[in-house]
């Protein structure tokens, strides 16, 4: 009799929890696990700022994803999904094999707004897919030793909170390379920074800001990258040696068209159990999907960590015939921990904002809790709690 297989798209957050499960003995031992990710790593996005502001070193925020998979007796695939037929219960691999299963879990992170800009995919260097963050410390590095004496002009696109912590982390960064004179701008295309967050965190990111000397300008949309050129809207030009590209999340490309029924903005639709609402063999978690129930749900980190626990629960029941019962209730108001790049955090929750050492403190020591959780080669502890990195951005 044939075993059914479970394939596991992409090496997000929230699959983590699944590879921890089934290196747990959670689910059913009769069946076949096949994860398909383009890294053997797992960058893990909290701790990305500190990387680029010499706080962490690659290896302490990388988590080793096929070691993870061999723990759970699964077999990992260096690839990546190129297209997708729910219908036809099969995936399209990046290197031309048409592969099927009887469960489809996705984890793939959303992408990047603007990405298809004139001239920025062979210009910027992105955030998204998170791996790639890895090549930013030696890019800067590179551009720094062409410039010699010359001043650098580096910019940031995007500002959310990962274009406020990558700015203040990149003027961290060039302090240490003995470059305090380097322009540091950031670009946001909304009228505020950190637009759709409490107006006490905005304060404090822009008290930062200004304290690590980062230009701000807000309001002004990027229409194309020109060789050394930003051009924003209406003309106006940012010289730049280097463009950081982390703006907003847009839908994967990988959904358009897969039949899988989904939003207004290209999302897959799931319901709380996080199961396709069209397909119920596709289960999408974190930034990949939109919730039936929370169209709203900001795209972050911390939600993709909260859901891990839930699809392991409810693929686990799936693949066992039983009744799928765990469902995921996003909390609010969460915690959220930016680092400046000072050795200082801003902490937020709801209204409330406040800055200091203490809160990089407390920033360092869940970041750290999430990468032991997951990064032993052998099986977790058997009883680890639910929440850890509940604060990742």
């Amino acid at each position: 009799m044939k075993r059914p297989h479970l394939l596991l798209a992409g090496g997000g957050h929230a699959h983590l929890f699944v590879l921890e499960g089934l290196a747990q003995g959670r689910f059913p031992a009769d069946l076949t696990v096949t994860l398909i990710a383009p890294d053997r790593g797992h960058v893990y996005s909290g701790m990305v700022p500190g990387l680029v502001g010499s706080r962490y070193r690659p290896e302490e925020l990388t988590i080793d994803v096929a070691a993870l998979a061999r723990a759970g007796g699964v077999a990992f695939r260096q690839e990546t999904v190129q297209a997708l037929d729910p219908g036809g219960r099969a995936v399209t691999l990046s290197g031309g094999e048409r592969l099927t299963f009887d469960l489809l879990s996705l984890a793939i992170g959303a992408g990047t707004v603007g990405a298809d800009l004139p001239g920025v995919r062979g210009t910027a260097l992105f955030v998204k897919p998170i791996d790639r963050t890895l090549a930013l410390v030696p890019a800067v590095e590179r551009a720094a030793a062409r410039a010699g004496r010359d001043p650098l002009s580096l910019v940031v696109a995007g500002g959310g909170a990962a274009g406020v912590e990558l700015a203040l982390n990149l003027r961290a960064r060039l302090r240490l390379l003995g470059r305090a004179a380097d322009r540091i701008t950031l670009v946001e295309a909304q009228r505020r920074i950190l637009h759709d967050g409490a107006s006490a965190t905005r304060r404090a990111a822009e008290s930062a800001l200004r304290t690590g000397r980062v230009e701000v300008v807000t309001g002004r949309e990027i229409e194309r990258l020109d060789g050394g050129r930003v051009v924003l809207a209406e003309g106006a030009v940012v010289e730049a040696d280097l463009v950081v590209w982390a703006t907003g999340p847009a839908a994967p490309a990988l959904f358009a068209g897969s039949g899988l029924a989904a939003d207004a903005a290209g999302y897959p639709l799931v319901d709380a159990t996080l199961r396709s609402v069209s397909h119920p063999e596709v289960f999408v978690a974190g930034d990949a999907a939109s919730l039936v129930d929370h169209p709203m749900l900001a795209k972050a980190g911390v939600y993709a960590v909260r859901q891990g626990p839930v699809l392991r629960d409810n693929l686990a029941a799936a693949a066992a015939g039983r009744p799928i019962r765990r469902r995921f209730r996003p909390r609010h108001p969460v915690l959220a921990l930016l680092n400046i790049g000072d050795g200082r955090a801003i902490c937020s929750y709801g209204p409330l904002a406040a800055t200091g050492r203490w809160a990089m403190a407390l920033k360092d020591r869940i970041d750290r809790r999430f990468i032991a959780r997951f990064s032993a080669t052998t099986a977790p502890p058997a009883s680890p709690p639910d929440n850890a990195g509940s604060s990742a951005p």
